[in-house]
């Protein structure tokens, strides 16, 4: 057995991301030197999924191995445990999305998508899939590894969308929540939630009510365990901002998320910039104007209002202006952290051990939101082929 195992990774080790596709060889004499139940239990589910499209063309039994829907769900899995095979979305200009491999981090673009027209703003992004706003009245879900998507058509009253996945029907769900003002649009008359179901292929309004706040403007919802959708709302009677959200399983509004108790101790100056997901936790990001310097908190365990901690704390100065927001982490407990400055489309990477401060060598972006997602195999029905892909690197940003 352990013959046989070393050599599967010996095999699988020969394949690698920069060489040359693997040559086709006769189903007969692969398999009678792999033993299937191991590969597909032990080493494929793991592999990245750039690796495994190119597995593809080993033969005609892995092609169909590797496609079949039961080894997509068992390879999305073992990527979503991973703390690896983590992709980089970031949206360069109005018509460019490149994509960026964080493990090891890379300056280097593994693929770049290019619309010939019309702008485009990622929106949300779950299980490898990514939520695309583009051209007029059309949203777009990208899988940037298999280069697949589908279109879908909306008549929406506004972009604040949030993208998910119910895992008890096995269904894809878009959320989009617009907010209706008065006629001298101080006052919100009406908030409209309406979700889509991708399974379905249809639009519905879930919801109506009389708010007594205000949605902050966000493009898209912050997804916590691919079913969980939070925005930033504000009471001009209460002065305060509140995280709601709403779960897609159900397709209602629940609780509140707490912010830290840090937010709501009124002898402490300081202003909430922003909020969001990093690794797979909401964060909430502050101006502290005592100190001065912004602070980070990351809720550990979701739900539970005493388990916000402070993730960083990185001094004010004359280059880093408008506050900064975590995108990942890398390292042993997460030392090391890449930041966004706000408002000033810059990337780079924050040492909390040590405080040192390095650009990222990626694109600028046009104040335009990055994300991360998991490289995966998932593609919907009906899915095409995306078409031309420039491979050619953007010029890294100089320091």
């Amino acid at each position: 057995m352990e013959e046989t195992q070393t050599a599967i990774v010996n095999s699988i080790q020969q394949i690698s991301l920069s060489s040359p596709p693997p040559q086709p060889v006769t189903d007969a004499g692969f398999w009678s030197r792999l033993e299937i139940d191991f590969v597909l239990t032990e080493i494929l589910p793991k592999l990245p999924s750039k690796s495994l499209i190119r597995y593809k063309s080993v033969s005609k039994s892995f092609k169909t191995l590797i496609s079949s829907p039961s080894f997509i769900r068992r390879h999305l899995r073992e990527s979503i445990s991973s703390s690896t095979n983590r992709l980089l979305v970031i949206p360069s200009t109005s018509s460019v999305l490149y994509i960026f491999n964080l493990d090891p981090p890379s300056s280097v673009a593994s693929a770049t998508f290019r619309w010939s027209e019309g702008d485009i703003s990622v929106v949300g992004a779950c299980n490898g899939l990514i939520l695309i706003t583009c051209y007029v009245a059309t949203l777009m879900i990208l899988n940037p590894s298999t280069r697949t998507y589908v279109d879908i058509i909306w008549a929406s009253r506004s972009d604040n969308f949030g993208f998910g996945f119910d895992e008890a029907t096995e269904d894809y769900k878009i959320v989009n929540v617009s907010d209706v003002h008065s006629g001298n649009g101080n006052v919100v008359k009406k908030r409209i939630t309406t979700v889509y179901s991708v399974n379905l292929g249809t639009w519905k309004v879930v919801d109506q009510m009389l708010p007594d706040d205000s949605m902050e403007d966000r493009f898209g919802g912050v997804l916590i365990d691919n079913c969980l959708l939070h925005w930033m709302f504000w009471s001009p009677s209460k002065k305060k901002r509140r995280i709601g959200c709403f779960d897609i399983r159900v397709e209602k509004w629940v609780d509140d998320v707490m912010l830290p108790e840090y937010y709501y101790n009124s002898e402490q100056k300081k202003y909430l910039l922003d909020f969001g997901v990093v690794d797979g936790r909401l964060f909430s990001s502050f101006e502290n104007r005592v100190s001065s310097c912004y602070d980070v908190w990351v809720m550990k365990v979701y739900g539970v209002s005493e388990s916000w901690v402070k993730l960083s704390s990185v001094a004010i100065s004359e280059n880093l202006t408008g506050g900064v927001v975590p995108v990942a982490s890398r390292g042993v407990d997460s030392s090391v952290v890449l930041l966004r400055q706000r408002h000033r489309s810059k990337l780079f990477w924050y040492n909390k051990e040590n405080g040192a401060i390095s650009v990222a060598k990626v694109p600028s972006f046009w104040n335009l939101q990055p994300y991360v997602c998991k490289g995966s195999l998932v593609d919907l029905p009906g899915a095409k082929l995306f078409g031309d892909v420039y491979e050619r690197p953007p010029a890294p940003q100089q320091e």
